[in-house]
């Protein structure tokens, strides 16, 4: 933006108010120019970046966000306009931020950029030596349900920043013992749960079969350390062969684990496992199928794997643009939600996770459905996830959704305002529930 200024004596002006003018267009001068530096405090443009980062002997912050998608607007809006969050950064890091897979409105190289470090969903964010080596990378945006809100949100991504100063010093030091050739065992746990963590699976591939052959076997590789099993769900994301590594191990662990534990580490697993095989099917038909043959396959080793299966395949049917697949998902959701309802009371981190997954499966019966059987179904579910878990305020949000959809004027306008009001109680921003907003006013025009 520019500002011609005109001549003051043409204006034949007193004195005082030349000043005050003058003074004015200072002010607003002074303010334009923060503007701009607030929105350009980071790089734009990736050569530049890495030249600045090898120039400075910086490492880089680079955030892969992409135009379409709204947690990277969350982002965008609340952390990287932080001024606590843009002062950490610029003390140790260069930041770039660039858009991929976004047509014209994509940063130049940003498509190769991504296709390298291998980002395969938005946001992403990576930890870069200027060399261009990774030492730490995080996705998505966590959902920030406890009072504090925005500030919440900035905390977190300020505490990536130190855990990447951390990380960065400690993958330094073990390269260096690695490169020299120390293979002992304790070194290697150590080393391959760093890589785990900082997402390097390229790097933690190297690592993982000289560990396993060192550890000797699967229960000291996998409970040589307390908590350590928890990292096979991490590592069967790496590639189909690992996937089928974990699942091959669950003889080898399943006396030594309680049931939950179990299930725990597996249930995922098998979503990662089938997952894959769902996407080479042609149409839903061979996707049952598929299920089916699955099912069979690891039901006596894994009792939970039909729920799993069923609810994914239900939860991917529902959002086809075949309406006729849409209406088979449908059907199926009855038999996933008769899978997934427990027999007895369960203990409280399988309550949240029950409430997670009945308000998913809702939210698709709200999103993809018609018919009113099934959007009753959905508020049975919705109920039942808040009675597991009362105060969040988005499993009110589909609730309302489900309401309105059915007709229901009164209660869809009670569980909205619920909804709004736990949003507010927990600092929650308001464009995250501004859809709530905007549902509640279509409630309003409902007949009584």
């Amino acid at each position: 933006m520019f500002i011609t200024l005109l001549p003051l004596a043409t204006f034949a002006l007193p004195n005082e108010v030349v000043f005050f003018v003058l003074m004015r267009l200072l002010i607003v001068c002074t303010l334009l120019s923060s503007i701009t530096l607030a929105q350009t405090w980071y790089e734009q443009n990736i050569s530049a970046a890495f030249t600045k980062a090898q120039k400075l002997k910086k490492p880089l912050w680079i955030m892969f966000s992409a135009t379409w998608c709204g947690p990277c607007k969350i982002v965008e809006e609340h952390v990287l306009s932080n001024k606590a969050f843009q002062d950490t950064l610029l003390k140790d890091f260069i930041p770039l931020k660039v858009y991929a897979a976004s047509g014209e409105r994509t940063t130049p190289q940003a498509d190769s950029l991504a296709r390298l470090y291998q980002v395969d969903g938005f946001p992403t964010f990576l930890w870069v030596e200027p060399s261009g080596e990774v030492f730490y990378r995080h996705s998505g945006v966590p959902q920030v349900e406890t009072a504090g809100g925005e500030t919440s949100l900035v905390s977190i991504f300020i505490e990536n920043a130190q855990k990447a100063k951390t990380y960065r010093k400690e993958l330094a030091e073990f390269r260096r013992r690695f490169q020299r050739g120390e293979r002992s065992l304790d070194f290697l746990r150590k080393y391959l749960s760093l890589l785990i963590e900082t997402q390097l699976k390229d790097e933690g591939k190297k690592v993982l079969p000289l560990y396993l052959k060192t550890a000797g076997s699967a229960r000291i590789a996998w409970l040589g350390e307390p908590g350590y099993v928890f990292k096979l769900p991490a590592i069967a994301r790496w590639d189909k062969a690992w996937q089928e590594y974990a699942l091959h191990i669950a003889d080898t662990l399943r006396e030594d684990l309680s049931p939950t534990l179990y299930a725990a580490i597996y249930r995922d697993i098998l979503r990662i496992n089938f997952a894959h095989l769902y996407g080479t099917a042609r149409d839903w038909d061979e996707a049952l199928k598929i299920a089916d043959s699955y099912i069979q396959k690891y039901r006596d080793k894994f009792p939970f794997v039909e729920q799993q299966v069923y609810s994914f395949l239900c939860q991917k049917g529902l959002y086809s643009p075949a309406p006729e697949t849409k209406t088979k998902a449908a059907s199926l959701a009855v038999k996933a939600i008769a899978l997934q309802w427990p027999m007895e009371i369960p203990d409280a981190t399988d309550r949240q996770e029950l409430a997670e997954t009945y308000n998913t499966l809702a939210w698709a019966l709200y999103e993809n459905v018609e018919d009113a059987n099934k959007l009753w179904l959905g508020v049975i579910l919705s109920k039942q996830a808040l009675a597991y878990k009362p105060e969040a305020w988005y499993i009110w949000d589909t609730l309302g959704a489900l309401y309105y959809k059915l007709g229901r004027k009164k209660e869809s306008l009670e569980a909205l305002d619920r909804a709004v009001q736990l949003a507010r109680q927990s600092n929650i921003p308001e464009q995250e529930y501004a859809s709530t907003l905007k549902l509640r006013k279509a409630v309003e025009g409902l007949p009584d």
